[in-house]
């Protein structure tokens, strides 16, 4: 079964869970404003209405929480319109997400045949019977961010004509989703949560899929001095210095995966976090949007190593504490992905059989896109795979 497929991709973004725009759409605007200095002139240029696209950028600076444009003076119609610094960066950080993902899906068709025979070990008749399927994700944000998610569900659509569409969120609300039977699966970094969701039976398979490391990042001046600790003393010692010095740390607070651990090494500090500076941001999307303001704020904040990669705040922000070891050894910055299935006895409506072909996948073909992804445009990849 040969598909006719283009190496091109359109994506959406979930806001506060629940509103759901065309990221393509507000890119392609943010590119035209950047150019024509006008979002009446990017509208027209784009077939769209000024109150769709003035509507489009608030609901996006509503959920990044940054302004991405700014009037000015003079330009088309007498008044213009700029991006700002948090604009131009985002749009940056979208063009290099773009450019993965294009670069992967180049890469991956042109090499492979793909075919319902590159996928050897998925029986052709349960292809033949999940083929125009479509299964619901809701996923921790880290893949949706750094462009994994979505080329991973484009080159399983093409080997299965299994439609794979994702909502991003924190672990939290993506296994509170599962559990109201909205989606088929979650892929999440929440150990804790995830151990609890599979003792309660809400799901069928847990199966742990790729990691990379949390990391400690802060501004290069570096007011609470952690840069001056011994490797040996780690993230612990960082965090009481932070807290010590009371300097500025920017927390998700929004009971995600990467809160979580953020909350798990205040306690092993011995560290209650409270005052003016740990200031928690629920409302900021992702690490994407935490890093950024971290950076305004001139503070510090917890991220996974992938986030910090593509977030082009190097030179601004600086890692000082990461996991040097080996993949796995410190368990303290330890940061594991796992798809987990819903069960079908808790959830009756949700498509196990679909989504046992797309766990059985992505551990086998899958694997290999995994352990490239960030090659081409980063020199090393995102994630490790786990066998």
């Amino acid at each position: 079964m040969e598909r006719d497929f283009s190496p091109e991709f359109k994506f959406s973004l979930e806001l506060e869970g629940e509103k759901r725009i065309s990221a393509s759409a507000l890119f392609e605007l943010l590119e035209k404003i950047k150019s024509l200095g006008s979002i009446s002139a990017a509208s027209s240029s784009l077939g769209l209405s000024y109150r769709y696209s003035w509507g489009l950028l608030r609901e996006a600076e509503k959920s990044l929480g940054v302004a991405l444009v700014e009037k000015q003076a003079g330009g088309y119609a007498g008044g213009g319109t700029s991006l700002t610094k948090d604009g131009q960066e985002l749009l940056s950080q979208y063009r290099n997400f773009k450019k993965e993902v294009n670069s992967g899906l180049s890469r991956f068709f042109s090499t492979f045949a793909f075919s319902t025979e590159s996928a050897s070990h998925l029986e052709k008749s349960d292809l033949k019977k999940a083929a125009q399927k479509n299964l619901l994700l809701a996923s921790t944000m880290e893949p949706v961010e750094t462009g994994l998610l979505d080329l991973l569900e484009q080159v399983f659509f093409q080997v299965s004509g299994i439609l794979v569409r994702h909502i991003a969120l924190g672990s939290g609300k993506a296994l509170q989703m599962a559990k109201e039977g909205r989606v088929d699966m979650v892929l999440t970094h929440a150990p804790d949560l995830e151990n609890t969701f599979m003792q309660e039976g809400w799901g069928k398979e847990r199966i742990p899929l790729m990691s990379n490391d949390f990391v400690i990042t802060g501004p290069d001046s570096d007011p609470a001095e952690v840069r001056t600790l011994k490797a040996e003393e780690g993230v612990i010692a960082a965090f009481r210095c932070i807290a010590h010095a009371q300097a500025p740390f920017i927390s998700r607070g929004d009971y995600s995966g990467t809160h979580l651990k953020e909350l798990k090494l205040w306690e092993a500090a011995g560290v209650k976090p409270e005052g003016e500076w740990y200031i928690q941001s629920p409302s900021v999307a992702g690490n994407m949007g935490i890093l950024q303001l971290s950076k305004e704020k001139r503070a510090y904040t917890l991220v996974d190593r992938a986030s910090f990669i593509i977030s082009d705040t190097e030179g601004e922000m600086t890692v000082f504490v990461e996991n040097e070891q080996e993949p796995g050894d410190n368990k303290e910055l330890e940061n594991i992905f796992s798809l987990i299935l819903i069960s079908p006895e808790s959830i009756p409506t949700v498509k196990y059989r679909e989504s046992s072909l797309f766990a059985r996948w992505l551990k086998k073909e899958g694997q290999e896109i995994i352990s490239k992804f960030g090659q081409d445009n980063f020199n090393n990849p995102l994630f490790s795979t786990i066998p």
